[in-house]
């Protein structure tokens, strides 16, 4: 009966961190979208949805970094802190540096 009980204790543990992983992976994508949604706005001169997202990327960012820490990722989000910044206060081209320089490092995170 131990045995079996083990068996599936291992087998469970294994579901649940394959899982954790998977939503880890989730998060780095919904971030990346949220950039290139982001990025869109740039184009169409919109800095406050330009913020929303960001703000978006952001959440899933830090949410990210608290389970997997990359240096990359530290970097991504201090450029979306950066953008929310500087898109609240309607400097478009500065937040535009800033967001195309966190996509950048979220690519890096996702090598």
């Amino acid at each position: 009966m131990k045995l079996k009980t083990a068996v599936l204790t291992l087998a469970f543990g294994g579901a649940l961190f394959a899982s954790t992983i998977a939503r880890a992976d989730d998060r780095l994508d919904q971030a990346s979208n949220h950039v290139e949604e982001a990025i869109t706005q740039v184009k169409l001169k919109d800095t406050g949805l330009l913020a929303y997202h960001a703000d978006l990327a952001l959440e899933k960012a830090e949410s990210l970094q608290k389970f997997k820490p990359d240096a990359h990722l530290a970097a991504a989000i201090d450029h979306l802190k950066a953008t929310i910044d500087e898109a609240r206060q309607n400097h478009l081209a500065q937040a535009a540096e800033h967001v195309k320089a966190a996509d950048a490092e979220l690519k890096q995170v996702a090598k």
